[in-house]
């Protein structure tokens, strides 16, 4: 009997610790991480990716906009800074823009605009394109490890409970 009851406490620590470790996990696995040149400035990045080409760089932000081509997918992004979690940050604020290359297809319904992207990859040279009246170079960056972050659903504004004349409740 004890042995039972004693088995079932073990599985239940087995459980409630794979729950714990679940929600602690980070965006981006922990080996790809410690690849990251953490010395690299997204601001440096931006003025001369030729300088760091190879090296691997951690970058967040929001999508501008999905490109498929034949054998990959570029992803036209709006940089972002990055908090503790890798999570970019909502924040009004952004130090420029960059594009993430991945092998294959992505679905530009899925990986569309706004959407939150945290990629660890290879900076891989950079891309000319025209941004309304100019010239604009973004860092190319090879993809490694990709995460989309999940859509945050809004909390509802309006309140639950109604007061005026006479009796009555709300839902």
């Amino acid at each position: 009997m004890k042995s039972s009851g004693h088995k079932r406490l073990l599985v239940w620590t087995a459980l409630l610790n794979l729950l714990w470790f679940a929600a602690c996990a980070t965006a981006i696995s922990p080996e790809i991480t410690k690849e990251v040149d953490q010395g690299i400035l997204f601001e440096s990045l931006l003025t001369d990716p030729a300088a760091f080409h190879g090296k691997t760089v951690l970058l967040g932000g929001n999508i501008i906009k999905t490109e498929n081509l034949p054998e990959k997918t570029l992803i036209i992004m709006l940089q972002r800074s990055l908090d503790s979690k890798m999570k970019p940050s909502g924040e009004n604020r952004s130090k420029g823009r960059f594009i993430i290359s991945v092998p294959g297809f992505l679905d530009p319904a899925i990986y569309r605009q706004g959407r939150e992207i945290t990629v660890v990859g290879r900076v891989a040279g950079k891309e000319v394109r025209t941004l309304d009246e100019i010239e604009y170079a973004y860092p190319i960056i090879g993809k490694r490890e990709l995460y989309l972050w999940p859509v945050e659903k809004s909390l509802d504004t309006e309140p639950k409970v109604i007061f005026g004349i006479g009796v009555g409740t709300g839902f």
